[in-house]
């Protein structure tokens, strides 16, 4: 059988860190979303809400037995590889209710990392959308007076690096020479960003706006008619000048846009999950361009590819993927209408719109 046929083996997890990585491993293995792992756990009677493997997915401790079992049972590994799962999850609880024991989740953060779970297995998702690493931000708490100076150092010359990658940028989506177009830059500096709050994204080549379709059982991500959108979508901002797309599903409750399972192909689907399940996958840079139209690139951070409709289509349903980032090519600029603000097509290029300054449009009822 090949290794990317093999579920991942727990065997190798040191410490609940590792643990919690084997298990987000285990999920993007089994290539389910946590509706379906929900619906799968339900239809043999055990009980595996959402939203509870979400927080057992951004945790540092070890999860329960019962709720490991029904989490891999889920996934769709057999008996023998359950016995597996749930004899490392003892072991590694046994070892930390031994007296002088270090809890398993420090020991992870202070220990040289050693050999991956899987090759290309994801790292665990963050506790907070604006972390990177805990490691990190050990070294913080640690030392704060250099991490200052180095995180000033490094503003610097991150801004340098930006004005001048600006300067020169011509949309090729990361540097891929075989993208790169002539002309003048597509970014536009001067463009104010969006506020926080209640939008339609709206494609300016269709003026289509992304929507999910609500019989699917999987939540992709389409550009459909604006009046038809579902669930309704909001932006967030993050640190690092990085945005979320989020979501309120009237069953599911709240969520987030993003490359499903951090992807870096292209044409990796966007899709709607529960937040924190994709990382940087969910996590976007917006651009603002003055061509082909204004409008606004939404570049996932993982990749710095766009989000695009390919060939510039405009058949409603089609789903909105990640591209490589061309200059003027239709169907990678979008723009912001306030939602329940009355405002119509002709207001949807004011990038962001009037909003009040709670964030929310202004007009917006309730």
């Amino acid at each position: 059988m090949a290794d990317a046929d093999r579920a991942p083996d727990p065997r190798r997890a040191q410490s609940a860190r590792e643990f919690i990585a084997a298990l987000q491993a285990l999920k993007d293995w089994s290539r389910l979303t946590y509706r379906e792992l929900a619906a799968r756990a339900d239809a043999v009677g055990d009980v595996l809400p959402r939203s509870t493997i979400a927080n057992m997915l951004g945790r540092a401790t070890l999860p329960r037995e019962e709720l490991v079992a029904a989490f891999v049972r889920a996934c769709g590994v057999g008996p023998a590889e359950l016995t597996a799962w749930l004899a490392v999850r003892k072991d590694l609880a046994t070892r930390a209710a031994e007296p002088g024991a270090v809890p398993l989740a420090e020991a992870a953060a202070d220990a040289t990392p050693g050999e991956p779970l899987e090759q290309g297995s994801p790292a665990p998702p963050p506790a907070h959308s604006s972390s990177r690493t805990p490691e990190a931000g050990a070294r913080r708490s640690r030392k704060p007076m250099l991490s200052a100076a180095l995180a000033l150092t490094v503003v610097v010359a991150a801004t340098a690096a930006v004005l001048a990658w600006r300067a020169h940028d011509d949309g090729g989506g990361g540097g891929d020479g075989p993208d790169k177009k002539g002309g003048s830059a597509a970014v536009s500096s001067d463009d104010p960003a969006p506020v926080p709050g209640k939008y339609r994204i709206r494609a300016v080549h269709s003026s289509l706006c992304l929507s999910e379709r609500p019989q699917d059982k999987i939540a992709w991500v389409y550009q459909a008619p604006c009046e038809d959108v579902f669930p309704s979508f909001s932006l967030k901002r993050l640190d690092d000048g990085l945005w979320r797309i989020a979501t309120r599903h009237p069953e599911h409750g709240p969520g987030c846009s993003g490359i499903m399972g951090q992807s870096k192909a292209e044409g990796a689907w966007l899709g709607d999950d529960y937040c924190e399940s994709r990382g940087a996958g969910e996590e976007f840079r917006l651009e603002p361009v003055d061509r082909p139209a204004e409008g606004f690139r939404l570049r996932p951070a993982h990749t710095d590819r766009c989000l695009g409709l390919p060939g510039g289509t405009t058949r409603r349903w089609a789903h909105v993927v990640q591209l490589p980032c061309r200059s003027g090519t239709p169907g990678q600029v979008f723009r912001f209408d306030p939602a329940g603000s009355g405002v119509k097509e002709e207001l949807s290029g004011a990038k962001g719109g009037p909003v009040e300054a709670n964030g929310e449009p202004s007009g917006a009822k309730g």
